[in-house]
């Protein structure tokens, strides 16, 4: 029941992001009201299927990669949709409709059915530590949106390129603006998702740090949100800058994300218990 109503989730985000991509191109027209609401209607679907999948399972659907990408998905899709509400930022739903539709093929794609919890991830602790790490990185997906929507605003500016879609986006001063909120309220969820792991490492492992390979990549990210952070605060970054590092951050989050775990290995979410 949870994988079909997955996959009815990712229909929903595929044909969302069909309307995102129609509202680019089409002056006028209700797909600027229609899209959020598809989004929220594959929102809702998804919010399901993860709530059968915890009566199933009795606990939250975050301890393996598929179940990871369709939780990160999720928080993503539920920032971008609270954020739509205050600032009506329409085109940014062309960036995460499709990083959603691809998160959730990926979570049915890699496998199915419920597992067994290991012993040490039964412990509130789980859901704590991935729920703020996780909503750090979805808010930090949307400053990458935000940003990649600047460079391209800021190209067709310098450019003089009339170009239909661009009237959509907002100006380089909102995004900038966006850009600073989306890092402001991102960097504390990861910095307290990087503490409470700590703690649970610490109860569990008996160290705080062991220098493990998702520990090291947390702190490789916390340390350029920060200094990037930290170099809008004091130094008064902006502009161009602060979306190229904003960008550089998310590569990295999202790379180790997907691929980390593949290619190092790593006791890390139970895997070695």
């Amino acid at each position: 029941m949870g994988t079909i109503l997955l996959q009815i989730t990712a229909v929903i985000y595929l044909l969302a992001t069909g309307s995102f991509i129609l509202y680019l191109f089409v002056p006028r027209d209700p797909f600027s009201r229609l899209s959020p609401l598809a989004l929220l209607a594959g929102f809702i679907i998804h919010t399901i299927a993860l709530g059968v999948y915890f009566v199933n399972a009795g606990y939250p659907a975050v301890t393996q990669f598929r179940e990871a990408l369709s939780f990160y998905s999720w928080l993503m899709v539920g920032v971008y949709l609270l954020v739509q509400l205050k600032y009506r930022l329409t085109v940014l739903g062309c960036l995460i409709g499709p990083l959603a539709f691809l998160m959730s093929v990926g979570a049915f794609t890699f496998g199915t059915g419920v597992e067994q919890l290991p012993p040490s991830l039964r412990t509130y602790w789980l859901p704590l530590h991935v729920t703020l790490a996780f909503l750090g990185n979805a808010v930090f997906a949307l400053a990458f949106g935000v940003s990649v929507l600047y460079l391209l605003q800021e190209y067709e500016l310098k450019s003089k390129k009339a170009i239909i879609f661009y009237k959509h986006f907002s100006s380089l001063e909102t995004l900038d603006r966006l850009n600073y909120v989306f890092l402001v309220w991102g960097f504390p969820f990861m910095t307290l998702g990087i503490i409470t792991g700590s703690l649970w490492a610490r109860i569990h492992w008996g160290d705080y740090w062991s220098w493990e390979p998702r520990q090291i990549s947390s702190a490789i990210t916390w340390i350029l949100y920060g200094g990037l952070l930290h170099g809008r605060i004091t130094a008064g970054w902006r502009g161009r800058k602060a979306a190229f590092w904003t960008i550089v951050g998310f590569a990295v989050v999202l790379g180790y994300f997907l691929w980390g775990d593949f290619i190092f290995s790593s006791r890390h979410g139970g895997r070695f218990e």
